[in-house]
């Protein structure tokens, strides 16, 4: 009879172990989705607060790098610089990179194509300042291929403002 008891306990242990990391990992799960959905990728910039200061075509005219100076948040206590592609063919929007920016009057960024398909972004903040959420993108052109653009950043001290 103690056996019985003895099994009937671990049992009773093991399946209370099951349900909590059950609970556990959906809740987890539940806050990665909804971190995903508010916070991990921001309304686009034509419907945020943001200037646009630059805007460069691809090539072959499926793509566009876009930079932009934002403030965000309720009382646009986050302001910096942000890079976007938009594609034309799809209308839809990536956001490839930001960098917080307290001061405008020192800071600055540009874009600049490489010949290999690859934006070139020139900064002049340090490289910790700068959140790279894409180091290379994928597009579709006009008859849905694929292409891809990778991102290059470049420290200078004085940026190559076109």
């Amino acid at each position: 009879m103690s056996l019985l008891f003895t099994l009937r306990e671990f049992s009773r242990r093991v399946g209370l172990w099951f349900i909590a990391a059950g609970i556990t990992l959906a809740l987890l799960f539940t806050s990665v989705l909804i971190y995903k959905w508010t916070v991990y990728e921001p309304d686009p910039p034509t419907v945020a607060q943001c200037q646009s200061l630059q805007i460069l075509l691809a090539a072959d005219g499926a793509a566009e790098a876009h930079l932009y100076q934002c403030q965000r948040g309720e009382e646009g206590n986050w302001q910096g610089y942000e890079v976007w592609l938009y594609e034309p063919y799809t209308r839809e929007w990536q956001r490839i990179l930001t960098a917080a920016s307290n001061d405008a009057a020192t800071a600055c960024m540009s874009l600049a194509w490489r010949q290999d398909k690859s934006l070139q972004v020139y900064h002049s903040q340090s490289r910790g300042d700068l959140n790279v959420a894409h180091n290379s993108v994928i597009y579709y052109d006009q008859q849905g291929l694929p292409g891809t653009i990778s991102v290059n950043t470049e420290r200078q001290d004085i940026c190559p403002m076109p």
